[in-house]
């Protein structure tokens, strides 16, 4: 019985090897001994190239030439004449030669502070006038020896002394402060007028822009 079993091992053991496989996996051996193909080698993509917009050249702007600018109809030539200013009426009542004298220098001239002519003198000026160059201190009343001595120490300073002692007419008057100032003018009446009525007519200046017409009336 031992022996039996050796023979059946035996047997067992040198039969061949048989290998089934299931239907579904039945391949034939030429085509697994075909060597299977590369994957395809991926195209390169040629790079995306953003396409250039094309900039279109602006217009040149053109410049037209500066033209001068029109002229009005109504503008007047470089040459034409310019109409004179009317002038500046002032009428004043001849009374205290005093009060005369000081309202035609006020008139006249520029009214500056009586200190800056004064030059430390003791005077009592009614009026402290300048035009141009020019600078007056109206007094009245003082005797004719102060008046010369103040006069005389005024001119170191170039201001002009007007003393009004009291007995003048008028046209004294107004010729001592025009005279005294050095102001151009020009008589449009005198005393041969019927009611004694004196007109002055003085020029433009830079002092004054128009002219003035002075009347004194009696």
């Amino acid at each position: 019985m031992q022996g039996l079993k050796t023979i059946v091992w035996l047997s067992a053991l040198f039969m061949p090897i048989q290998v089934w496989a299931a239907p579904g996996f039945d391949l034939d051996l030429k085509e697994l001994k075909k060597p299977s193909a590369p994957p395809a080698a991926a195209r390169k993509s040629k790079p995306v190239v953003a396409a250039k917009k094309k900039v279109s050249a602006q217009p040149k702007r053109s410049v037209k030439p500066a033209q001068p600018p029109a002229t009005s109809p109504a503008a007047e030539p470089a040459g034409a004449p310019v109409a004179p200013l009317s002038p500046s009426e002032l009428a004043l009542k001849a009374g205290d030669p005093c009060l005369l004298a000081e309202r035609i220098a006020v008139a006249v001239a520029r009214s500056v502070p009586a200190a800056t002519l004064l030059n430390g003198l003791e005077l009592h000026p009614v009026a402290a006038v300048s035009y141009g160059e020019v600078a007056a201190l109206v007094t009245c009343g003082i005797s004719a020896a102060e008046a010369y001595t103040y006069g005389r120490l005024l001119e170191e300073h170039q201001v002009e002394l007007v003393n009004i002692r009291g007995d003048e007419t008028a046209g004294q008057t107004a010729r001592k402060v025009i005279d005294a100032l050095a102001l151009p003018y020009r008589i449009e009446s005198d005393n041969a007028s019927e009611d004694g009525t004196l007109t002055y007519l003085m020029p433009a200046s830079q002092e004054r822009q128009r002219p003035l017409r002075l009347t004194l009336q009696p």
